[in-house]
């Protein structure tokens, strides 16, 4: 004869034939708490709001996964360095 178990708060009971689980429902989360802005003091009341904020003043929530942007970004050379360099190298190596 089968045995059919599931798994409730960690622990393995034994359950009928006819046990049916509970339908699954939607999760509503809910509008985030009033908070005051650490970067200009404003208060921030939704979550609307919040991105926006983030928005005007170029920042991103990095929550838990900061390896993203903690690298730092590429520096981009001026336009123009590298012939100046070429140029400048060839001047001196003339000179000598």
């Amino acid at each position: 004869m089968r045995h059919r178990w599931v798994y409730i708060n960690g622990e393995a009971v034994e359950v009928s034939g006819d046990w049916k689980p509970d339908p699954p429902v939607h999760h509503v989360m809910p509008d985030i708490e009033p908070y005051q802005s650490m970067i200009d003091g404003t208060v921030i009341n939704s979550r609307s709001r919040h991105r926006e904020h983030l928005r005007a003043h170029d920042c991103v929530e990095i929550g838990n996964d900061s390896s993203l942007y903690a690298k730092p970004k590429p520096l981009q050379s001026p336009p123009g360095l590298k012939e100046m360099l070429i140029r400048v190298a060839n001047e001196k190596l003339r000179r000598t």
